[in-house]
């Protein structure tokens, strides 16, 4: 065993003490250690399938290659200490060669998430504009595909360096190693790191994370989580496999760093691959014997979802240590499918580690323990609305604890069940605070949370009043010298744990993406076909979790006639702007949305009603998937092959089964004089997709469960090549009669189905930008 709940070996030092001043120092050292041990592997899709060789760099391999960029960078670019570095990379292992080269140069790395061909890059270019970066690393196939065009003229201006440029030529002529590089001039305070969180595009904030943040937060991370040094010769060292993407902080900190700080292996695979195939992730797991992962509560129940028990017992996950969660609401049900999903493949309870944390705090502030089933509390609705966590019965996963043994399961409609997040971080002070007053609560009193620690980060770049409010925030009756960070969130502690119930702020979290409301109201009121007067958009809660809804005041003199298409507009807008479908759009009369009486929106009131069925609409629209189960759609047979004579018929055939398909996954309608709803009463053959509701992770079902039923490979894009189930109908029974290869022929576009592919490849996205895969329906972040 590699974890054990308690440390208690000789190499156990305090979470704030830490072996090395920087990165760069941690990886000259593993490198000297480990040399032939793999430090990163990337799985290409294809090598999930067992047709292409997975790529490895060992830990002497991965520091010769970035040495030698880093050296290229300081040779050809001019760059110096302190200059900041945007990195945009394709999943692979590219992105860490340029992340290390910057720390080796003394650069600060910039990661941002990797936009679709032939889009504009508005994150790209605002966070360019914010920190004024002297050099953009990429690789060779990216930078040869921007468009001067389609980025800001900063942006395109900027010298650009190909980590995978003369590799064997730099390896060769460049100095490789760490000699010529500023190594000893590296400072713990220096930052290691500008983390941009995933906020509005037109306020970004980038958080400075030194090495000392960074640093400090991977020891407290690996205490938590109770892992060892992998600092012995031989095979017996941690293993790590995620698909979150580097760029995130979850991902390029919990996911890649974190093994490498320890001496073991990150093994990557693409969000795509796991949307794509759920299984692919489990199916990793089990073969590389993968001792730690995980991911946002959602991808969980993706695996309950799309993973049926068959496929389950061929897993062994006995080896599955730890699998953390978190970046988003975590859902009790969730967890207790999971684990009973793969209990027979070896699955445990106790492997779950629910935890807590923010960029803002380099990345953990808070977790459950290794090896423990985490804490559950069935809490008061009506207390926990006026901030109080009253527990009605306190379980841990899976089981009950002796002095609640008795005690009935509560009422779902008038209590509401919490994952505890765990206990601080070492080294890290968690508070919950009467935001007004600016007191610490009691235990079991709803507060804000407020954090202090060596993990905590010294603020955003360039926002000095920000961070005096959010970052020097200070106890009313306390030090004035103790600062600490206000997160925004909502929480309680109970018996030394940390509950999340909410935000303070507005913010809408959706897959571990954070959505602003003021931005997606701001795009309905500037829509001039649909005239709204006012807007709210808020979160409200889903199946699986939270779901956006808007509310949208219109004129009374707009006929009931017009509504659907005002709905179609503001959706179609939301899609366009914000990557993300809406669960419920309801089109109110003048005043039906709650306001203060200086007429901003009350959003938390709005979400109150909306969710108690109290605010009244003359028209409202639901994706029905979010409501209930649709019975599954029965599939016609097909034959894998068909005549040229036998196309027509098999076009009918795929197209009725797309329609009962979307029917199920689309929305209905509900107006104010109705009592029935009218359920996609205009859906047609030729009803484009974006109008139904699909979103990324509704398109990727749709591909697979198509591959599934006609034996035949196909891309997630398909809904992007053919819009309509009347052209994706014809396509399907075409490529079934041996028509038009589905792998290379070329769509309406003027691109092969290949050069898609490797545009759905280049737009892999993080937990917080899942909902945005297909460029026709969702725009890149």
């Amino acid at each position: 065993m590699l974890r054990k709940s308690e440390i208690t070996d000789s190499t156990t030092r305090e979470p704030n003490e830490t072996r090395w001043k920087s990165l760069a120092h941690l990886l000259v050292d593993r490198a000297a250690r480990h040399p032939d041990r793999p430090a990163l592997t990337f799985l290409p899709d294809d090598s999930l399938d067992g047709a292409e060789e997975p790529q490895t760099l060992t830990y002497a391999e991965l520091h010769r290659r970035v040495c030698a960029v880093a050296n290229r960078l300081l040779r050809d670019t001019g760059a110096t200490a302190g200059d900041r570095a945007m990195l945009l990379f394709p999943p692979g292992l590219e992105f860490m060669v340029g992340f290390m080269a910057c720390e080796m140069a003394r650069l600060i790395p910039v990661p941002t998430s990797y936009p679709k061909p032939g889009r504009a890059m508005p994150r790209l270019d605002t966070s360019v504009a914010d920190c004024r970066p002297s050099v953009l690393i990429s690789d060779q196939e990216t930078i040869a595909g921007i468009d001067p065009h389609r980025v800001s003229p900063e942006t395109a201006a900027l010298p650009k360096i190909a980590t995978d440029a003369s590799v064997e030529e730099d390896l060769t002529t460049i100095d490789i190693s760490e000699d010529a590089l500023p190594l000893g001039e590296i400072e713990s305070t220096d930052l290691a790191l500008l983390q941009y969180t995933s906020g509005s595009t037109s306020d970004p904030k980038g958080v400075m994370v030194s090495h000392a943040n960074l640093l400090s937060n991977l020891e407290s991370i690996r205490h938590a989580f109770g892992i060892e040094w992998s600092d012995d010769d031989g095979d017996n060292f941690e293993r790590g496999l995620f698909w979150l993407p580097p760029f995130h902080d979850m991902g390029l900190i919990g996911g890649i760093l974190e093994p490498l700080y320890v001496g073991g292996h990150a093994i990557l695979m693409s969000p795509r691959s796991f949307l794509a195939r759920p299984m692919r992730w489990l199916r990793a797991i089990s073969d590389y014997k993968a001792t730690i992962s995980g991911a946002p509560n959602f991808a969980y129940q993706l695996c309950v979802d799309r993973v049926d028990l068959a496929q389950a017992e061929s897993l062994d996950l006995s080896g599955w240590e730890l699998a953390f969660c978190g970046a988003e609401p975590i859902n009790a049900d969730t967890l207790q499918q999971f684990t009973d999903r793969f209990s027979d493949a070896g699955f445990r309870g106790e492997t779950f580690c629910p935890c807590y944390g923010l960029a803002e705090a380099t990345l953990m502030a808070a977790s459950c323990r290794s090896g423990q089933a985490p804490s559950l509390l069935d809490v008061d609705k009506d207390d926990l609305a006026h901030g109080r966590g009253r527990v009605i019965r306190q379980t841990m996963l899976g089981k009950t604890l002796p002095d609640d043994a008795s005690i009935a399961k509560p009422d779902p409609a008038t209590s509401r069940q919490l994952v505890s997040s765990g206990s601080p971080a070492h080294s890290m002070t968690v508070l919950v605070v009467d935001p007004e007053t600016k007191r610490e609560r009691p235990d079991g009193e709803i507060g804000e949370i407020w954090l202090a620690g060596p993990s905590v980060t010294s603020g955003y770049w360039k926002r000095e009043t920000v961070n005096a409010e959010v970052f020097g925030a200070t106890l009313a009756d306390g030090d004035p010298a103790e600062k600490f960070l206000r997160t925004g969130d909502l929480g309680f502690i109970h018996d030394g744990e940390v509950y999340v119930t909410g935000r303070s702020k507005d913010v809408v979290i959706l897959r571990g993406r954070n959505l602003f409301p003021q931005d997606i109201e701001a795009t309905v009121k500037g829509l001039l076909q649909a005239n709204v007067l006012q807007c709210a958009a808020v979160a409200t809660t889903g199946r699986t979790g939270d779901a956006l809804t808007v509310a949208a005041e219109v004129s009374r003199h707009v006929d009931s006639e017009e509504l659907p298409d005002i709905v179609r507009h503001i959706r179609r807008a939301i899609i366009d702007d914000h990557e993300v479908d809406a669960r419920q759009v309801l089109i109110t009369r003048p005043g039906g949305i709650p306001l203060t009486t200086s007429g901003k929106v009350q959003r938390q009131q709005c979400r109150a009603m909306i969710e108690a069925g109290e605010l009244s609409a003359r028209y409202q629209w639901s994706r029905n998937r979010f409501i209930d189960d649709s019975e599954s759609v029965a599939l016609p047979e097909l034959p894998t092959r068909v005549t040229r004579e036998e196309i027509p018929e098999a076009t009918e055939q795929i197209t009725a089964w797309l329609l009962a398909w979307l029917s199920g996954h689309s929305g209905e309608q509900i107006h104010e004089d109705g009592e029935r709803p009218v359920r996609n009463a205009s859906l047609t053959p030729e009803t484009p997709f974006a109008e139904t509701g699909m979103d990324s992770l509704t398109a990727v079902e749709l591909s697979s469960e198509l591959e599934d039923w006609l034996g035949i490979e196909l891309t997630p894009v398909l809904a992007f090549n053919y819009p309509t189930s009347a052209r994706l109908a014809a396509y399907l029974a075409e490529t079934l009669a041996g028509g038009p290869e589905h792998d290379s022929a070329a769509n309406e576009f003027g691109a092969s189905e290949g050069d898609i592919q490797s545009d759905i490849e280049a737009s892999d996205l993080s937990p917080e930008e899942l909902e945005a895969l297909l460029s026709e329906i969702e725009n890149d972040s």
